[in-house]
């Protein structure tokens, strides 16, 4: 037999630092967090204190939202630090410890401060009104005392705000259960070819490796790979199900303790998200599922197969797509964001070349995809898996959209107002995308380059304007159920997502039950109607990029501004001021524009082979 090559993932001790995000920006060791661990412990209890009294006067209201705010920027910085070494290594004991030690904190802090709502509304508003004309600490307050008035009806007593908030923990285990199933103790079967020589290789398939196999050009790992993840999830169908469907059942459960229609309502009325935007995304999608169907076909053609199937959706379309190593993504997204100028690229370029931002590269137990994280007057933190390919620049840019997005928000806004609604925050890492994207369109002059940026706006397409849209799709489906009180197995959640990714594939790509588990590897389902909004977010996003790129007059301050307004004004609203009305079907429709122009070009490409 010939010698087997095997491609492992680097244990985290392994990596090089450099290439590892900056936790002793937070605390430069444990001991520093441990005081703030204690420190916080004695302010919750003073919080406590609080209790009965915020009427008192505007002095004593003033003194506790003085505390309140504080604190919670406190357990923002504790609560990073505390989990974030976890979504980097599933197998390090000291940080799963570390973490379960601070949930117990923010569960006391819930309970010690679930009288706030309660009693500032047994205040009322008008007294509230005046206690804000008294007192200035609270002049910045005004907005959120509207929006806490606006949201009374859904508001319960505080013995019922107290047990919510003890819920959070024992119920919080569902998803904490989750990733430990599927970013730790899913096992998949390693990947092995067999070459002419006899000499194979062995590829490790890891939550954070799967994605660059997947895009191998070697159709047969893709093909293995793809079983090995998919059976691995479909090993476990009935645990991923329970605790799905225990999910979903506790939002069903707090929407109905809380006084709202259904789960839907309960995820987007506090985030000031109108229930139209979610449908335009939906419908719109429907409408223009042919776009998708012609993508398909192209791409096979493209590829030179007789058949697409699922293993071949992250083919590369290039047969030589460029190497981009970290360095050269770097280099590119400074570039590429050059037409915000400084006070966007500054703060990029000093988290990417001196604050290391980023968990750059895949390692083994490194929780799958991406994300980025801060805290209040804290610098960001970007984790991803960097694979020297154009898809893991593009990742990078997104990530980076939140990341100073979070930064010129911490500038511009109180701790109150320094959040965003999930299509506020979208818009942000997409736009980044768009604006690369466009970048090197017209910097990378050789076809193949091109054929692969192209490639990779199609793989973003996919990600947010198919893939998401398909979850949405099959959460609003499945939540109806429970809500109806339907009995739901692990076969039935398949069958319907079998079923809508068939309708999205028309007669080009065939499915079967390796499609149907696509939805356990997801884990934006365990935050409800998460994902309309990334679809929402890249057709605002894709908008405003092409007013910022074509140079239309005043397009970069508007842009700017909405960065920088947080929630300190409903999101469609800051929306609307930046150029797009996301209440109505136009911003998607033009989004589709922008992909059906993207497949017309394959499509062409196509025809000339």
């Amino acid at each position: 037999m010939g010698r087997m090559a095997t491609t492992t993932l680097p244990t985290r001790d392994q990596l090089d630092p450099a290439y590892t995000w900056n936790l002793e920006s937070l605390y430069a060791d444990e001991q520093g967090y441990l005081k703030d661990f204690a420190v916080a412990e004695q302010d919750i209890e003073k919080l406590r204190s609080f209790h009965g009294r915020l009427g008192e006067s505007a002095g004593t209201l003033a003194d506790f939202m003085e505390e309140y705010w504080r604190l919670v920027a406190q357990m923002q910085k504790l609560g990073l630090y505390a989990n974030l070494p976890i979504s980097v290594d599933q197998g390090n004991q000291e940080g799963r410890k570390r973490a379960g030690h601070f949930q117990g904190l923010a569960v006391r802090w819930s309970t010690a401060v679930a009288f706030l709502q309660p009693e500032l509304l047994s205040i009322g508003h008008e007294k509230l009104g005046q206690f804000v004309k008294q007192e200035r600490r609270l002049a910045h307050l005004t907005r959120y005392f509207e929006k806490l008035e606006a949201n009374r009806s859904h508001v319960r007593s505080q013995e019922v705000e107290d047990i919510l908030g003890r819920l959070g923990d024992p119920l919080g285990a569902i998803e904490r259960a989750y990733n430990s199933l599927a970013n730790g103790e899913v096992q998949f079967e390693p990947v092995r070819t067999a070459a002419a020589t006899g000499n194979g290789q062995e590829f490790e398939v890891g939550r954070s490796s799967y994605g660059q196999l997947r895009m191998s050009t070697d159709r047969e790992i893709r093909r293995k790979a793809y079983i090995s993840y998919s059976d691995g999830f479909l090993n476990y169908r009935n645990t991923l199900t329970d605790l799905y469907l225990g999910r979903v059942k506790q939002s069903v459960f707090s929407s109905r303790v809380c006084g709202y229609e259904n789960t839907v309502a309960e995820q987007l009325e506090p985030r000031e998200v109108p229930r139209a935007v979610l449908d335009s995304v939906v419908e719109t999608f429907r409408k223009n599922i042919g776009v998708w169907h012609r993508y398909w076909a192209a791409r096979r053609k493209i590829l030179s197969v007789e058949r697409h199937a699922e293993w071949d959706i992250f083919a590369p379309l290039s047969p030589e797509p460029p190497v981009v190593p970290y360095g050269q993504a770097v280099d590119w997204i400074i570039e590429g964001m050059a037409p915000l100028g400084e006070e966007y690229v500054a703060p990029m370029r000093r988290g990417l070349l001196e604050e290391r931002w980023t968990d750059v590269y895949p390692n083994r137990g490194k929780r799958d995809g991406a994300f980025a994280a801060r805290a209040y007057e804290s610098q960001p933190f970007i984790m991803m898996s960097y694979h020297d390919d154009l898809e893991s620049l593009s990742t990078l840019a997104h990530e980076l959209g939140h990341a100073v997005h979070g930064v010129l928000l911490n500038e511009a806004q109180p701790l109150p107002y320094a959040n965003y609604s999930m299509m506020m925050a979208e818009t942000a890492s997409n736009f980044n995308q768009a604006l690369v994207r466009g970048h090197l369109l017209e910097t990378l002059t050789d076809d193949n380059a091109r054929l692969a940026v192209l490639d990779e706006a199609f793989y973003n397409y996919h990600r947010y304007f198919f893939i998401m849209p398909t979850l949405v799709r099959f959460e609003l489906e499945v939540h109806a159920a429970v809500e109806r009180g339907d009995g739901l197995t692990a076969d039935r959640l398949n069958e319907i997502m079998r079923g809508l990714f068939q309708e999205g594939y028309g007669d080009e790509i065939d499915t079967d039950e390796r499609t149907g588990i696509t939805w356990s590897q997801f884990g934006h389902l365990y935050v409800p109607f998460y994902t309309f909004q990334y679809a929402a977010g890249i057709a605002a996003a894709a908008a405003l990029a092409e007013d910022v790129r074509s140079g239309q007059p005043g397009a970069v301050e508007r842009y700017l501004t909405f960065l920088r307004a947080g929630s300190s004004v409903p999101p469609v609203d800051a929306l609307r001021a930046a150029g797009v009305d996301m209440t109505t079907a136009a911003p998607i429709e033009r989004a589709f524009g922008q992909l059906e122009g993207y497949v017309a070009q394959l499509e062409e490409m196509a025809a000339g082979r």
